[in-house]
C-alpha cells in the first residue's frame, strides 16, 4: 500500500519537473523516467491508474484524450508570468543578501517545470553579485522577530548598523536602540520598521536590513493610534515620518507621472504655462530630500521655511558653485 502511495507522488513529480504545455510526456517517456530516476517499474495500467487518481483528487492534468500526444500538468502554484513578476520583484531587492536571493529564486522557480523556471538568468547577471546587495544574513529573522512583538504588543531592543569608512556595517552607536515596534513597511524597494521610542510619540523608521541582535522585551509597548499611524504612513515621503505640512511645488510637465507616482491622484493639480503647480500633504524632510533629487525640475514654492532650507542646500554643496 505504501509503495503504491509512493508510486503516485513519484508520478506527481515527474510531471511537475518535467512536463508542460511545451513538453508533452508520452506514457513511454513517464515510465522511463519512473526507472531512471526511483528504481520503480510499472506498466502502462498502473501509471494511468495513478494519474487518474491525481486527477480525481483535483489535480489539474491534461492526458492523452485532451492533447493526442501525452501526459503534462496544468495545474501550478503560479503561473509562468506571475513567478517572473514575482522573480523579478524579489531579484531587485538590495536588502536581500545574495544566499537567501538565490534560494528563494529556486523556491519560486520550483513552481514551474525544469524548462520555463529561468532561475540561471537572474543570478548569471552581473548585478546579481554586485556589491550594493547587502551582507546583513538576518532580514528574515528581523521580520519574523519584528511581527511577533508586534502581535504580542511588546518592545523590541536592537542594535542599528551603519556604514564604516572600510565600507562595512558597523553599530551606529554602542547602547541598543529600544522601540515600540508597529509596523513595516516597504518604500523605495526598502524595507523599513516604523515605531516610537518608549515615553514619546515621533514615529522613526529604521532599515531593517541595518538591523542586528534584535530581541523581544517583557516591557508592553506603548499604544499608538491606528488611524494616526495609518495617516503619517500615507503622507510620508522617502520614510521621512513626521507631521504632513501643506506642500506647493512648480515643475516641469515632463515629470508628472514621478510626481504623481511619489504623492498619488491626491494631489491638486493647475497648469502654469510649461510647468504644473502641484499642492499636497507630506513632511516637510521628506519633500526637502525629493526636490534636491528631482532640482533641475522642481520648485519648491510653499512652505517658505521649506524652500528657503532647500536654497541653503543647494548653496551649501560641495561643488562649490
Amino acid at each position: 500500500m505504501a509503495s503504491s502511495r509512493l508510486n503516485i507522488l513519484y508520478i506527481l513529480e515527474i510531471l511537475r519537473e518535467e512536463s508542460d504545455s511545451d513538453h508533452i510526456l508520452s506514457m513511454a517517456e513517464i515510465r522511463k523516467k519512473l526507472f531512471l530516476y526511483y528504481g520503480v517499474n510499472l506498466d502502462r495500467r498502473t501509471v494511468t491508474s495513478a494519474i487518474n487518481d491525481l486527477i480525481d483528487f483535483g489535480i489539474d492534468i491534461s492526458t492523452f484524450t485532451d492533447n493526442g500526444l501525452g501526459y503534462y500538468l496544468i495545474d501550478r502554484d503560479f503561473e509562468k508570468s506571475e513567478t517572473y513578476l514575482l522573480m523579478d520583484a524579489i531579484f531587485s531587492l538590495a536588502y536581500i543578501d545574495r544566499d537567501q536571493c538565490t534560494e528563494l529564486l529556486r523556491k519560486i522557480g520550483k513552481s514551474q517545470s525544469k524548462y520555463q523556471r529561468s532561475v540561471d538568468k537572474y543570478i548569471s547577471q552581473t548585478d546579481f553579485y554586485r556589491t550594493k546587495r547587502t551582507s546583513n544574513k538576518e532580514v528574515f529573522l528581523n521580520i519574523e522577530i519584528i511581527n511577533e512583538a508586534i502581535e504580542e504588543n511588546r518592545q523590541i531592543e536592537f542594535t542599528y548598523l551603519t556604514y564604516g569608512p572600510d565600507k562595512k556595517l558597523v553599530p551606529k552607536r554602542k547602547r541598543p536602540y529600544k522601540l515600540n515596534a508597529y509596523r513595516i513597511l516597504a518604500d523605495n524597494k526598502k524595507y523599513y520598521l516604523l515605531g516610537t521610542t518608549p515615553g514619546f510619540t515621533n514615529i522613526l523608521s529604521f532599515r531593517i536590513d541595518f538591523i542586528k541582535d534584535i530581541k523581544i522585551l517583557d516591557e508592553n509597548r506603548d499604544s499608538f493610534r491606528e488611524d494616526e499611524l495609518n495617516r503619517l504612513i500615507e503622507k510620508a515621503s522617502h520614510a521621512f515620518f513626521g507631521k504632513p505640512s501643506f506642500i506647493k511645488i512648480r515643475f516641469d510637465k515632463d515629470i508628472l507621472t514621478y510626481v504623481i507616482d511619489q504623492f498619488g491622484t491626491d494631489i491638486k493639480l493647475r497648469e502654469d504655462g510649461d510647468y504644473y503647480l502641484g499642492e499636497f500633504m507630506a513632511p516637510e524632510k521628506g519633500i526637502e530630500y525629493w526636490a534636491l533629487q528631482f532640482l533641475p525640475y522642481v520648485e519648491v514654492l510653499e512652505p517658505v521655511s521649506l524652500r528657503e532650507s532647500v536654497i541653503e542646500s543647494v548653496k551649501e554643496n560641495l561643488y562649490g558653485i
